[in-house]
């Protein structure tokens, strides 16, 4: 009889305990949902630089005015609506009790130039397309052959894009064309000519071309490329010609001679 009474006893506490955490838990979160202090009066922003803090705010739709709870806040949904901002790599947002919510941002870093279509945008190490920033000096050429929504071919072909520019540096080159077989061919800043690099030894077949590059422009003046993907041949194409010919060949590893 002593031991049942003991275990109502005990079983009562445990009821009594969790109805006084429930009961203080609801208190809490009423006073804290509905008390004027935790109203929004504050948004403040971090980490900007490229983006306009009226655009962000614009699109968080956060007003500091209308008694809005900071508890009610969907923290989810505004770092979701600032991450939509092009240049916005990822954001954190935070309540600072009792009455500020901070969105820090992480924007993206531009990595060089990208012609698409005839327009030239900006990019970063992600292949993430991007409206041309005015604050931008990169001083790199431009890549040619990125797609709008191809990722990893995008990826793939930025890699090539720095490679060779690790490879030559970015100086002289006022253009580097990576087409669908991630092959390279650059423009320099001083020539029209269109070099065909392939996919490595850029250096070696570079200095290749620059040995040679006299006889190209005073024998070959209507040259438009020139191909040095084959490790024993040198080709020149011309200017009526497509680019699917063949072109001449005017120098030749077997044969020793040009």
């Amino acid at each position: 009889m002593k031991a049942k009474l003991l275990k109502a006893i005990k079983v009562l506490l445990v009821l009594t305990t969790m109805s006084c955490v429930f009961i203080v838990a609801w208190a809490v979160y009423r006073y804290s949902h509905s008390d004027p202090r935790f109203s929004v009066k504050q948004v403040s922003v971090a980490g900007l630089s490229r983006v306009s803090e009226n655009d962000l705010m614009s699109r968080v739709k956060l007003r500091t005015d209308s008694n809005t709870n900071i508890f009610a806040v969907d923290m989810d949904e505004i770092r979701m609506r600032v991450e939509e901002i092009q240049w916005v790599r990822y954001a954190t947002v935070s309540r600072v009790l009792p009455d500020q919510i901070l969105i820090r941002v992480k924007e993206r870093i531009p990595l060089g130039y990208a012609r698409i279509h005839g327009h030239i945008y900006e990019f970063d190490a992600e292949s993430a397309i991007l409206e041309p920033d005015s604050t931008s000096d990169l001083n790199k050429p431009i890549l040619d052959g990125l797609h709008e929504n191809d990722i990893e071919k995008n990826l793939q072909k930025i890699a090539m894009y720095n490679k060779v520019l690790a490879e030559l540096g970015p100086a002289r080159m006022s253009e580097v064309i990576v087409d669908q077989n991630n092959e390279v061919s650059i423009v320099t800043k001083d020539d029209p000519v269109i070099v065909r690099l392939g996919v490595d030894e850029f250096k070696e077949r570079w200095s290749h071309y620059l040995a040679l590059k006299e006889k190209i422009t005073s024998e070959y003046k209507d040259a438009v490329r020139v191909d040095l993907r084959f490790r024993n041949k040198v080709i020149v194409s011309m200017q009526n010609e497509a680019e699917e010919d063949d072109g001449k060949v005017i120098w030749d590893g077997k044969k020793k001679s040009l």
